[in-house]
């Protein structure tokens, strides 16, 4: 973000102050703002600069300017952390939650069994001829089921997210568990490391999972009364440098369905070319494919301002959008646009679940194991 004046060395100054406020501690700078009042850190902030007084006129400018936008740094770091009450963060109901799953998936059959339940609530269903009856091969890894009427052969893990990995199940049982967490989710380094599989791996998973969410997700459009708008997403590439903040920014649409007393109860948060938007307004023809994709054609009512932050009469819209990209920010330090819409599809998935007081792990996980 460029800067008045012609020198910005001192400007630069800014961005590490707050290591000045660490201390002796060790601690984060995000652990240290969100802790103190505005009030507070800015004349502590001031008081650190006050040799900033003999700078001359373009200079100080400079300063000001970086000063003033450190500031509405630690109010947006602040608010995202109050924003976390969406969801609550509770160790001991987590190690309760851990110990629960590993009960249930103790062993590789355990996992089986969820997925035989999960593909075929009904019995054995041939994906060829639908005939009920097969014969089980039982000299592999996971179980073959060969259908007695045309002999099509089917393996437990085909048309799943787990189809062709070599990955145990338990492992990837763990991974649902750990996606499924409302408050955090996993990135790719943590999961490679509970998993101890590679990277590479652990990415793919992931990946995945987020790709089967994203249809799950579109396969269930907006019914009721609907309201949106438009917001932005900004990734926050860089958290050692305080000024230049938010380089890029995406248009996304948010819109729920709203139940009694305006409570939403199913949230879409779907990103928009930036060649839809112009004069600060989406274009007719992108609020008409969004319409078309996600929204039910037995909607009740449905209005979707076509201008930055015109849903102001539901005010939670604005705040779900900032919980996303709080915890993309802070799980994922920022995602571009080329995957963004994954992620969102992830946030919104657990989201909804928690809105509707459903619990998230089973319905995640008959999603993962059912044809996709």
């Amino acid at each position: 973000m460029a800067l008045l004046g012609s020198n910005i060395s001192d400007v630069r100054l800014a961005e590490n102050f707050s290591s000045g406020l660490q201390g002796k501690s060790g601690r984060s700078t995000n652990s240290s703002l969100h802790r103190k009042s505005d009030a507070t850190f800015s004349s502590k902030l001031h008081r650190k600069l006050d040799w900033s007084s003999g700078l001359d006129s373009h200079r100080k400018q400079d300063w000001n300017t970086g000063i003033s936008k450190v500031l509405h740094l630690h109010s947006d770091v602040k608010l995202n952390f109050e924003l976390n009450g969406i969801f609550k963060w509770n160790e001991q109901s987590l190690r309760l939650e851990e110990k629960a799953f590993r009960n249930r998936f103790k062993t590789e059959e355990d996992c089986a069994q969820f997925i035989y339940q999960a593909k075929w609530p009904n019995g054995f269903s041939c994906p060829r001829c639908e005939h009920k009856q097969a014969y089980v091969i039982r000299s592999r890894r996971l179980p073959l089921y060969e259908c007695r009427s045309c002999r099509h052969q089917t393996s437990l893990i085909a048309g799943t997210v787990m189809e062709g990995s070599r990955t145990s199940l338990c492992k990837w049982f763990l991974a649902f568990h750990l996606v499924s967490h409302a408050d955090r989710g996993t990135n790719a380094v943590q999961l490679s490391s509970l998993l101890h599989v590679t990277y590479k791996t652990a990415w793919l998973i992931l990946h995945k999972i987020r790709q089967a969410l994203a249809q799950a997700d579109n396969r269930r459009p907006l019914t009721g009364m609907i309201k949106g708008g438009m917001a932005f997403y900004r990734p926050f590439h860089n958290a050692t440098s305080l000024l230049d903040l938010y380089p890029e920014q995406m248009p996304v649409f948010v819109a729920a369905s709203l139940g009694k007393g305006t409570e939403p109860y199913q949230i879409k948060i779907k990103t928009i070319h930036p060649q839809n938007i112009q004069h600060g307004s989406i274009l007719p023809a992108a609020c008409q494919q969004f319409t078309e994709q996600h929204i039910s054609s037995d909607a009740e009512e449905v209005k979707i301002e076509t201008r930055l932050f015109r849903h102001h009469r539901i005010p939670s819209l604005r705040k779900y959008v900032r919980k996303a990209r709080s915890w993309i920010n802070r799980t994922f330090n920022g995602i571009g646009p080329k995957y963004l819409q994954y992620y969102l599809d992830e946030f919104c998935f657990r989201l909804n679940l928690q809105l509707q007081n459903r619990p998230i792990f089973d319905p995640l996980a008959n999603v993962l194991c059912g044809p996709l």
